[in-house]
């Protein structure tokens, strides 16, 4: 397998996506949708196995590249939370308010994104059993990412809902699938990935192997992020101790921080040590939803004003992870996007209006009136374009090293042991980003921590609810409803489904 796949077709390959964007929001069952395999019936019209094991296993792999995208998933892992909002600019992008429901903390159990992650990740739970199932005959190595596999799709569905549903690969269109109670489902996956992990039928490559492979250090990561949020799914708090063995054992399998010259080369898969897992899906849904139209761009997301501010500068000699104000290259930097941006010679750029085009340090006050120069930016794909255009590859960055060296640190502060100081694993990551060492840490830091170094990248939400903070206001936010913390079971899903029981609130 190909360390870095290039995009090299990008048309054939964005229309191919939206396609299969439409087609996943019309399912509401969760029978899944094999791209290039089968299951087959038996002659007593129970389940017989899938046709090709690769080609299923290729199948779950193509089922996750979904969350690449910009809405569904990732709208509710970041534009619920306090990194990222969705800015209506006079008529784009208010698309009736689906958005700002998410932001404002609104939502019902009509919310087309929360209704489409259902849908997408509880597909995939199904068709991971059917590949695993005894009548499918899969080899050692494709039972293995399976189960990883498995994992990682129901790790976000108890994430998100508290609940887990689940069929049997003989149950029928008749059947109302078993729901799986959180602390059920938090143990079905530590089983399914301490099953995966003891196998020795993962692939334990490093940083130079198939990064866009469920392999030991993406089972690891995974593993450590379901202790690290063990309380928070269940209520019950998670094995600590676990989560900076396993930590550990990703660094023992050749993973280290970058330390290129360029602190956003991490993003650049050609000299990389530090990412774990990739989705191998565009890129563009994390530059072009940023930038705005004379940067090629679409002008709706934003990050907001305070998280910019958490740095407590603006110069990116006091912090590599603030970034060029820009240009960098092909007219766009990497890092917060702030003040005049130009095009690649270095000219003034303008919006649509004929403003100059200055995006500003100033605090947002509205979701829905804005210009098309409103909200700091946030990117962190450099753009290795010609033609004077972004040119985001297929490499969607998940799992780094990063996040697990926080997530260590974490673990310790809430009375892990077995790795280094905490002090020691936070000073690392601001060193490597040209900051200046902290002399202590607290638990209570850790939220700010990991928003200077992960913002935008999928946490931010579990992050909030996981340190208590998800109710609270924020820029633009007033809501506080501590039951929001879950979001509701889909109401089609509720409506066939007597087994669900809708979380509360809703």
């Amino acid at each position: 397998m190909m360390r870095k796949k290039m995009f090299t077709n990008q048309i054939t390959r964005y229309t191919g996506v939206a396609l299969a964007l439409v087609l996943g929001q019309a399912c509401t069952d969760l029978e899944p949708e094999f791209q290039d395999s089968v299951s087959i019936e038996s002659a007593e019209g129970t389940f017989g196995g899938v046709a090709n094991t690769a080609n299923s296993l290729e199948s779950l792999y193509n089922g996750i590249e979904n969350m690449g995208d910009q809405a569904n998933e990732y709208a509710l892992m970041e534009v619920s939370a306090d990194g990222i909002a969705v800015l209506t600019r006079g008529v784009d992008w208010s698309d009736n308010g689906i958005w700002r429901t998410l932001h404002n903390h609104t939502w019902d159990a009509q919310h087309n994104y929360v209704r489409n992650a259902w849908n997408n990740r509880n597909s995939q739970i199904l068709a991971a059993t059917q590949l695993l199932d005894p009548t499918s005959n899969p080899s050692d190595e494709i039972a293995a990412q399976a189960r990883v596999l498995r994992a990682f799709n129901m790790f976000w569905i108890l994430d998100w809902f508290g609940q887990v549903p689940f069929r049997g690969v003989n149950d029928g269109v008749d059947v109302d699938p078993e729901v799986l109670n959180a602390q059920a489902a938090f143990d079905f996956i530590l089983d399914d990935l301490n099953t995966a992990i003891s196998s020795g039928n993962l692939s334990s490559h490093g940083p130079d192997g198939p990064l866009a492979q469920a392999g030991e250090a993406m089972a690891l990561m995974l593993r450590a992020k379901l202790q690290l949020n063990g309380e928070a799914f269940t209520g019950t708090a998670g094995d600590m101790n676990s989560v900076i063995a396993d930590v550990n054992a990703i660094e023992a399998l050749g993973f280290e921080l970058d330390t290129s010259d360029n602190y956003f080369d991490i993003w650049d898969l050609t000299t990389n040590s530090e990412v774990i897992f990739i989705l191998d899906t565009f890129t563009g849904n994390r530059v072009f939803n940023m930038l705005q139209t004379s940067q090629t761009g679409w002008n709706g997301f934003v990050t907001l004003t305070e998280n910019f501010r958490l740095f407590g500068s603006n110069d990116p000699a006091d912090d590599a992870r603030l970034g060029l104000a820009g240009p960098d290259f092909n007219g766009v930097s990497t890092g917060y996007l702030r003040g005049q941006q130009l095009d690649g010679d270095g000219n003034n750029l303008f919006d649509r209006q004929g403003n100059l085009l200055i995006y500003e340090d100033e605090l947002l006050t509205s979701l829905e009136v804005n210009n098309e120069r409103n909200g700091l930016r946030v990117v962190k794909y450099p753009q290795r374009g010609d033609n004077g255009f972004p040119a985001p590859t297929n490499d969607a960055v998940f799992f780094r090293l990063s996040d697990a060296v926080l997530m260590r640190a974490e673990a310790t502060l809430r009375g892990g042991s077995g790795g280094p100081a905490a002090l020691a694993d936070v000073n690392s990551i601001r060193i490597r980003a040209g900051a200046a060492p902290l002399g202590s840490v607290a638990l209570e830091d850790m939220l700010d921590i990991r928003m200077r170094e992960l913002n935008a990248e999928n946490w931010r939400r579990m992050d909030q609810v996981r340190f208590g903070t998800f109710a609270d206001t924020w820029e633009m936010k007033t809501v506080q409803e501590p039951f929001r913390v879950k979001f509701p079971i889909p109401a089609d899903a509720i409506a066939t489904n007597p087994n669900l029981t809708q979380n509360e609130g809703y």
